[in-house]
Order: structure tokens, then sequence, then C-alpha cells
């Protein structure tokens, strides 16, 4: 009926101006299109760079662990006059920090204040242009501090995953009485003795960390935390331990190791470590402890700190200030005072981000 109408009406129209309303919705349609493409273009300028090392097409060819781990030589590491874990005294907790070449400034930081009182090591492959001269600096600091294990392998985020398990292959090789690993990373302030409180706390757990419970998986190819369904069919992880620090009790670090050899490979070494690995294949149990905190403190006062095992995305000069805030607390945590007692409500999740 309506179409019937549109037609008669049509028919009056002399072709004047039917030849006009045509001209109209054609200049119409090209200025839609033209706005259209002036956006597309503004838009796809605004993008964010395509993430570097994002390129997972190597999984499609091979993701099978124990094959990556035996083509990665390792060029160096501590040397025994250094080395902690050297002789058969037990070490109640070893510390593996995964840096990247370039992040010296956050090695020193961590140097010269919580790595000073938990045996500590840095973990990195290698990036950039110009490696073989990257490799000479590296190799100078190496020798200088003992406290560094250097990879032949492309150091990005998309390669963590290979980093973490090199951790486990080393610290099992060549720290065995190790009761406790923990796997953290350069940018985060570690309060050593209440991560030693949690240690004794957890002494019969098998992972400890942040917990995080059905997250949704990243499916936009230009955040770091992009996994595609091909790697990761489901659209949430039921569990997993955040990345930027998680502790494995040392009874289970040769079995998570030799589980991951049988499990396919994914990107995010948090999620394939703790929960594909550890969780599903293993069956073990992830204990939550939100002191070690994947955020850093709102209010950044000593007691915000002390409150905390870890606190998370720090830069070199605020890992130096919140150990500068901590040093008067010390003496009173050795002599059994309840340190900040008043002021625990400040490591509440209100008060960190």
């Amino acid at each position: 009926m309506a179409t019937s109408r549109l037609r008669v009406l049509w028919s009056r129209l002399g072709r004047r101006y039917q030849q006009l309303i045509l001209l109209l919705v054609v200049v119409t349609a090209a200025c839609v299109l033209s706005q259209a493409w002036w956006i597309s273009r503004v838009t796809s300028a605004l993008l964010p760079p395509y993430p570097q090392g994002q390129d997972l097409r190597h999984y499609r060819r091979d993701r099978n662990l124990k094959r990556y781990l035996d083509n990665i030589q390792l060029l160096i590491e501590p040397s025994s006059s250094h080395h902690s874990c050297e002789g058969t005294e037990e070490v109640p907790l070893l510390v593996l920090v995964s840096s990247a070449p370039s992040n010296l400034d956050s090695r020193q930081a961590i140097r010269q204040t919580w790595a000073r009182h938990v045996p500590t090591f840095f973990v990195m492959g290698l990036d950039g242009p110009d490696v073989d001269e990257k490799l000479v600096d590296i190799y100078i600091e190496a020798k200088q501090y003992g406290d560094m294990l250097v990879y032949d392998f492309a150091d990005n985020y998309q390669n963590l995953t290979l980093k973490t398990a090199l951790m486990l292959e080393w610290s099992s090789r060549r720290c065995p009485q190790a009761q406790a690993l923990f796997k953290t990373d350069d940018d985060v302030f570690v309060n050593p003795w209440m991560l030693g409180k949690v240690v004794k706390e957890h002494v019969n757990s098998q992972l400890i960390g942040y917990k995080i419970n059905n997250s949704l998986v990243h499916r936009d190819e230009y955040t770091k935390w992009y996994l595609p369904r091909w790697l990761y069919p489901d659209e949430v992880i039921p569990e997993y331990l955040s990345g930027t620090g998680y502790i494995i009790n040392g009874e289970y670090i040769e079995r998570i190791l030799k589980a991951a050899y049988k499990v396919p490979l994914i990107n995010l070494e948090d999620v394939y470590l703790t929960h594909i690995v550890a969780k599903r294949s293993l069956h073990l149990t992830l204990s939550h402890d939100r002191r070690l905190s994947p955020y850093k403190p709102w209010i950044r006062s000593a007691c915000s700190y002390w409150s905390l095992a870890t606190a998370h995305s720090l830069s070199p000069d605020e890992v130096i200030s919140a150990w500068s805030s901590i040093l008067p607390l010390i003496k009173q945590f050795k002599n059994g005072d309840d340190v900040c007692n008043l002021f625990r409500f400040l490591s509440s999740y209100m008060f960190l981000y």
C-alpha cells in the first residue's frame, strides 16, 4: 500500500524535480561516504602503535615449551662466588626478577633497597638492534654484581612465558634447596619482612599470590594482554595469580615445569603457568593473599607500604622513596612491635590503584 502511494507521488513529480531529488540523494551519499572515510583515517591514526613483539604466528607452528627452552642458550649466570644457592643450606626464599636489558635504573634501585635482604637475581633476554653492544654493557654489569641471568632470546612481553619457564628451570637445576620461589617484575617494590611473613603463614600452600577471578579475555590485538581465540577459546579465565608477583612452594617447582612441557603454550605467562598448568592440569590450589598486591598505594605513607608485601608499577625513584619511608619501622618490627596496627586500613582496596 505504502509502496504504491510512493510510486504515484513519484510519477506526479516533473522530470526536473525527479532529477533534482536523485542528484540530492547522490550528493548526500557521497558526503556520507567521504565523512566515513575521513573518520576512519582519523581514528586509525589515533590507534596505539602495534605492540612490539605481538606477532604470535610462531605459536601456530609450535607450542611445545620444551623445544623452545632447548633452543635458548644461557649466556650469563651468577658466578659461584656470588651464588647464594651454592652449598647445601636451605634457602627460605629465592627471588627471581623479570627484567629487561634497558632497565638498569630499576635494577639499581632494587639492589640498593630490598634485594639486600633476600637472595635476588635478575632474569632477562636480549632486545634492540644493537644487541652486541648492549651485551657488553650487560656483561660488565653482571660481572660487577653477580646477580644476572641472561638468555639468548628476544626479550618482549609476548615471550614472558618463556622467561618465566626459564626461571623455573634454573631454580630447579641450580637452587633445588629453595623452599619457595618468588617470581616478580622489576617495577615492583618488595617489603622483605612482610614477604617473609606471607611465606611463613602459607608454609603448606602450593602457590600464593593475588588471585584474579572470572577475568574476561582480552581480544583486542592492540593490547599487550591480547589472547586470540585460537590460543585460548574460552571467554573467561576462572582464576589465576597476577604475574606481578607470586610464590611457588619449592616442592612444586619441578612438577609445574614438567607438566608445562606437556601443555601447549600461550603468550600470557601468569594465565598459562598458574591457571592452565598449575590449576587445570595439576589441580593445585591457588591461595589468595592481598598483601602480594598488583597495585600501589593511593596514599603513599610508610604504613601503607609496610602493610604490603609488594606494590606494583613503581618507578626506580618511587622504589627508593618507599624503601626510605619504611626503614624507621624495621627496628619496631624486630622488637616484636605490631607495626602500623592503626593504619592497616591503608592497604584496603579503596587505597590501592
